[in-house]
């Protein structure tokens, strides 16, 4: 109930934008627009009320629609954004980056409760490795607040920090909540060795912002990745560990592994490798028969340890599909989960479908599956070896998860 008053309450903490109201045309438009995200809500998810009440649904849109003379349209998207995100699952989500956006130059990740700066453009590459402090006065711990109402693709805590730390730099949605203002830059305050530094930030273009990213620049272990036939997939075959690691980073199409198995087991057996390690960290899913696929793929080769021998790596943005072959790579590979917990739940709503709004062309999406691969109760696939990224690692290339579950396999 606490989210659902906050969500209430977002039209007043968004005061502080600049963004001019909608004008009667508009007003109507979105009206229509709202009438049919009800619709589909009520009509098209699975279980629309799983977490919240509709009678606490019908609240939130009655109080959208009677605020529509004072709203901008950004502030219309986030209380959308907050209404999606008060069902309650992480494949129903209002996208408002399905409209015109820009983002803050920067990309950032957690470290313990530390947030700081992996990537940036090349007129602030100065600030990598910086501690974010503040935006506009806010702390990070205040923006986190803010922003965990609204957040997209939510299942979990872990999903949530995960998101947080993308959407942080979507310029609309902080525009929205009355953290930044129209037309004028933000000030971001950081931390780093040598003190504090404040800086006045402008929005970059998405393509500007997509060249961008937070994944590890890894040099160490050096890998050797392999095309396999499975866009998504590479192998890299690991001899001084006798490893076959997997980076699967994204999903290809069911029959592109079916079609490329033969070819793949006749490469691992010529690498006699014991182990087996399958990177799902950083997947947010697809279709989890691929999946499925590769460990029928993989289960004929006898020359894996698979009673001590196999490897599942997890973190916050393993997600979805990714989230599922997790918990079935347990049961049916019986691996062991090495990382951090996943942002999935076991027990999720899941295959989405996704609608246009007919007025605005703004996207959302809703859950038409429930899968509960878990008998127990749970909110994340939990890792049987917890391995934090730690940033000393991370800022010199090296993959702590992976480099220190290779390191008890030498040690076996």
């Amino acid at each position: 109930m606490k989210q659902v008053l906050t969500a209430l309450l977002i039209g007043c903490i968004a005061s502080g934008a600049s963004a001019a109201p909608l004008n009667q045309v508009q007003q109507q438009a979105w009206l229509e627009d709202i009438h049919f995200y009800v619709r589909q809500v009520k009509t098209q998810h699975i279980q629309p009320f799983h977490t919240l009440a509709e009678s606490d649904f019908d609240l939130m849109i009655s109080r959208l629609k009677a605020d529509l003379t004072t709203l901008s349209e950004v502030q219309l998207e986030v209380r959308l954004m907050a209404i999606s995100r008060a069902i309650g699952d992480g494949h129903s989500s209002y996208f408002m980056m399905s409209g015109r956006h820009q983002h803050f130059p920067f990309r950032f990740k957690f470290f313990g409760e530390t947030l700081r700066v992996v990537d940036a453009i090349p007129e602030h590459r100065q600030l990598i490795g910086m501690q974010l402090r503040a935006i506009n006065g806010l702390s990070v711990s205040e923006l986190y607040e803010q922003l965990s109402t609204v957040l997209p693709g939510v299942d979990n805590q872990f999903s949530e920090q995960t998101s947080f730390e993308y959407y942080l730099t979507l310029h609309k949605l902080l525009l929205g909540l009355g953290i930044v203002a129209e037309g004028l830059p933000a000030l971001f305050r950081f931390a780093g060795e040598e003190g504090e530094v404040t800086a006045k930030i402008s929005p970059v273009s998405m393509r500007e912002f997509g060249k961008l990213g937070s994944a590890y620049a890894r040099s160490e272990p050096q890998l050797t990745a392999q095309e396999i036939g499975m866009p998504g997939i590479t192998l890299s075959l690991l001899q001084k560990h006798k490893t076959a690691y997997f980076d699967f980073a994204s999903y290809p199409a069911p029959e592109q592994v079916m079609s490329h198995c033969d070819a793949l087991q006749a490469r691992l057996k010529s690498a006699d490798s014991r182990y087996l390690i399958i990177d799902l960290r950083g997947n947010g899913g697809g279709n989890f028969y691929a999946g499925l696929a590769l460990s029928a793929c993989l289960l004929p080769l006898d020359q894996f340890d698979w009673m001590q021998g196999v490897y599942v790596l997890s973190d916050g943005a393993t997600f979805s599909a990714a989230m599922s072959n997790t918990v079935q790579f347990k049961q049916i590979l019986n691996a062991k989960v090495a990382g951090t917990p996943t942002g999935g739940d076991p027990n999720h709503f899941a295959e989405n479908s996704v609608f246009s709004l007919p007025n605005s062309g703004r996207r959302f999406s809703l859950s038409k599956r429930y899968y509960p691969f878990s008998a127990a109760q749970s909110d994340a696939v939990y890792p049987d070896i917890h391995i934090a990224p730690d940033w000393e690692d991370y800022r010199v290339g090296k993959d702590t998860v992976l480099s220190q579950l290779l390191v008890r396999l030498s040690e076996r």
